[in-house]
């Protein structure tokens, strides 16, 4: 924008015109009161007495004609009387600066009416020069400029560029300020009741060959992210490791499935048999996994027959390379009791060493508090940028409620794609 405006203000140009004060030689006297006059007609210069005449001479207004002004200075040294003045038109400019000049030299020839002029002296004779010290004469008349000294790009931009970041940086504190949701891990740990178990990105792994982030990067940072939080749940509870982990977002949430399946994957990388139970449905477990659907399909192997809990229904498949087996119920809106829940885990249990779950947000469905009062431990999920700050305590206080045992809350810092 500043470059813009640079480009589009029209130029200004710069005249100047030079007076000599005093004759080019004489004695010392006379050059050093020539010296003081010009001090005197510079201060002179800018005053009514001769910028009146000026703008009359040129058909201009006064003020129009000290705003056009630059500055009016005199060496000390050399005697030179310097005017500088500056518009938008060249030959205006050089007009003004002569005309200045002009009304100097008839202001010099004037008598000053506070003196009393004495009386007449005899014609100077060839010994005795006449005195020239107040006369002033024109060096170097002012001529129109051809090129224009602004405006310069060069520092407008720079300064519009440091404005537009001041400016930004103070819009950002306002937006950070006036911000509700939570925006870092610190500020987790300030918000939540319980520990806050760390960090991971929600992406998933950039290569197709595993649903598993642990497995398609193994070297990747979001890979020992899992592994650490896999690490924080199994030393959660002491000597004995929780068997059944509960794995939910907050409020609005959407992370909670992605997190949930890259642990189990985690968790079954030292060869530990884990079950994951997804509470979203068959369209959530294929997109999660990335599955066609078809019960050929090369990414998954189907061990044996749904598994039934009383009226409910549960399919399976064990995902390729990996001792993770996948249970999700054929309706995923039938209402769960918690009879249900614990028979469920007693089955899956039996023939597994750890069962990691994911339900829908803590507020969306009654079966988020039904797993969280049957499983071992529940992680709450959290989103940078998206959950609100009020939720992550009453997301916490509402499963405590329902009798879950919430060991921790983990940060998405990217939401699940």
């Amino acid at each position: 924008m500043g470059f813009l405006v640079a480009e589009r203000l029209p130029p200004t140009y710069e005249s100047e015109a030079t007076l000599l004060v005093g004759p080019i030689s004489g004695d010392g006297d006379t050059l050093q009161a020539a010296g003081q006059q010009a001090r005197n007609y510079a201060a002179v210069a800018t005053t009514q007495t001769i910028i009146g005449p000026t703008a009359r001479a040129l058909g201009m207004s006064s003020s129009a004609v000290k705003g056009k002004i630059k500055d009016v200075t005199a060496s000390d040294v050399t005697r030179l009387l310097t005017i500088r003045v500056r518009d938008g038109n060249s030959a205006r400019a050089a007009r003004i600066a002569n005309e200045l000049g002009k009304q100097l030299i008839v202001y010099s020839k004037k008598p000053d009416p506070g003196v009393v002029t004495p009386a007449p002296k005899p014609p100077p004779t060839e010994t005795t020069p006449p005195t020239t010290a107040g006369l002033l004469s024109f060096r170097d008349p002012a001529i129109p400029a051809t090129d224009g000294i602004g405006p310069s790009a060069s520092l407008i931009v720079p300064l519009a560029a440091l404005a537009g970041l001041l400016v930004s940086l103070g819009l950002a504190a306002i937006v950070d300020g006036l911000s509700t949701v939570v925006r870092n891990e610190q500020e987790l740990v300030t918000l939540s009741p319980v520990p806050v178990l760390g960090s991971i990105n929600g992406r998933g792994p950039a290569s197709a060959d595993s649903p598993f982030v642990v497995a398609a990067d193994p070297d990747s940072q979001a890979a020992a992210a899992y592994r650490l939080l896999a690490a924080k749940i199994e030393l959660s509870n002491g000597d004995r490791a929780p068997r059944s982990v509960l794995v939910l977002d907050a409020p609005d949430g959407h992370s909670g499935g992605a997190l949930a399946a890259n642990l189990a994957g985690a968790l079954a990388e030292g060869g530990t048999r884990v079950a994951l139970i997804h509470q979203g449905g068959e369209q959530d477990v294929e997109r999660l996994f990335r599955l066609s659907g078809n019960s050929g399909s090369e990414e998954k192997v189907r061990p044996g027959e749904p598994l039934r809990v009383d009226r409910i229904t549960f399919d399976r498949f064990r995902v390729r390379h990996s001792r993770v087996t996948v249970f999700w119920p054929q309706a995923p809106f039938e209402l769960l009791e918690p009879r249900q829940a614990t028979e469920l885990l007693d089955l899956v249990l039996a023939d597994t060493d750890a069962v990691v779950l994911t339900t829908p947000p803590v507020d969306s469905s009654p079966h988020s508090l039904v797993w969280s009062s049957t499983a071992d431990a529940t992680i709450l999920v959290a989103e940078r940028d998206h959950t609100q700050r009020e939720q992550v305590p009453a997301a916490v206080e509402s499963l405590r409620l329902a009798g879950g045992n919430v060991i921790g809350v983990v940060l998405c810092r990217e939401r699940a794609s």
